[in-house]
């Protein structure tokens, strides 16, 4: 991440109050919620996108007799969200499936408020991408060539990318050049000014930017939808209000900033593909 982060992240707060807290502050009062992210984009666009789901969430709680504030954290690389959310730092998160999974082994009391739907569906795909003028046509014409990836522990920016790799034949040594951006953006940047032969990005990042940057699928892959989740130990009362506030969430501007139709319930088993493409993922090698 650039040096420049917590400026920009110290930046955000002093121009939008307490909408964003620093991602180093105390525990607050319970007065307050604190919804934690990472910046998988622009930090500035994480808030943007945000907002609307502070005020939506906010208005809910306040129909449903809760009248608290929900302050967003944005913390600069996914690690750091897993382990905030593993040590109770925030007292809900909307995460990766990777991060879930990571953040409840290190804490099995980790519960699910809701998971993101489009149209019923708890599943979106993640993109394998290549310039558009670029001759590959599929996976295995990408061997002798080099890829660029998100973070370590992104789902579709690392893990699932890879196991999709590994089922189509390929491993690291398999490319002359593996680099990790960090970020999804940054993938679908590089990759359409040709710096890197190939990119993984989830759908979001990709149709956003395809038409602009110059970018093709060559492949995708079936991703379960980011989980919603509640820290340990959160008060039984403010859980279920909140569990039930984001189930009823019904704002359309919140949720096309997601890109998303609806938060539904879910559970732990819907992960269950993501604990097996990141074990099928150790098969590509090559971590930074």
């Amino acid at each position: 991440m650039s040096r420049t982060l917590p400026f920009i992240l110290a930046l955000v707060f002093l121009l939008c109050g307490a909408r964003a807290v620093p991602a180093d502050t105390a525990q607050p009062a319970q007065s307050v919620l604190t919804l934690g992210v990472y910046a998988h984009i622009r930090p500035t666009d994480v808030l943007q996108k945000f907002t609307p789901f502070l005020d939506a969430i906010e208005a809910g709680l306040r129909e449903r007799g809760a009248a608290m504030t929900v302050a967003l954290k944005i913390y600069p690389t996914y690690d750091d969200a897993v382990d905030a959310l593993a040590r109770g730092e925030v007292d809900f998160a909307r995460y990766g499936a990777v991060s879930y999974v990571l953040a409840k082994e290190k804490n099995d009391g980790l519960r699910i408020l809701a998971v993101e739907s489009n149209d019923g569906r708890k599943t979106f795909d993640g993109v394998i991408a290549v310039p558009t003028a670029s001759p590959a046509r599929s996976l295995g014409d990408l061997r002798g060539k080099t890829i660029a990836f998100g973070d370590p522990n992104s789902t579709t920016g690392r893990y699932l990318a890879q196991a999709a790799l590994v089922r189509a034949g390929l491993a690291a040594r398999d490319f002359v050049g593996i680099e990790y951006l960090g970020r999804h953006d940054k993938v679908a940047f590089a990759v359409g000014a040709g710096n890197y032969d190939a990119g993984a990005m989830n759908e979001n990042t990709f149709n956003k930017y395809a038409a602009d940057k110059g970018l093709r699928a060559i492949a995708t892959f079936p991703c379960a939808t980011k989980p919603w989740v509640a820290r340990a130990g959160l008060d039984g009362r403010v859980h279920e209000t909140l569990r039930l506030t984001l189930l009823d969430l019904k704002d359309d501007t919140a949720l096309d900033a997601i890109q998303r139709t609806a938060l539904v319930a879910g559970t732990d088993g819907d992960y269950t593909m993501i604990r097996d493409g990141m074990r099928m993922s150790l098969e590509f090698g090559a971590l930074p």
